[in-house]
């Protein structure tokens, strides 16, 4: 699964986030303004280190399922993996 698995699921989960209309609202909302400049980068920062949680958690993710051979702990595992990118993507 590698890279390129770690990169495609990430990258369909940006799409997710950006089709959904609460990340317009907030990007978009004040375009023109000056307070845009001021808003913008807390957006932006936000988003890097969602982008990075996104790919470890991924990773780990492809990790554990490429070695599955505790499935009773390793399922609970995988669930709390999880975690980090739903609280990740509902923070922005």
């Amino acid at each position: 699964m590698g890279w390129r698995g770690v990169f495609y699921s990430s990258l369909f989960l940006l799409t997710l986030v950006e089709s959904s209309s609460r990340s317009e609202k907030i990007l978009f909302s004040s375009l023109g303004a000056q307070k845009a400049v001021e808003f913008s980068w807390p957006v932006f920062s936000a988003s890097i280190f969602v982008f990075v949680a996104l790919v470890l958690s991924m990773y780990l993710i492809f990790e554990h399922l490429a070695s599955y051979n505790q499935p009773e702990e390793q399922k609970f595992l995988i669930g709390l993996i999880l975690m980090v990118p739903v609280y990740a993507l509902e923070s922005v």
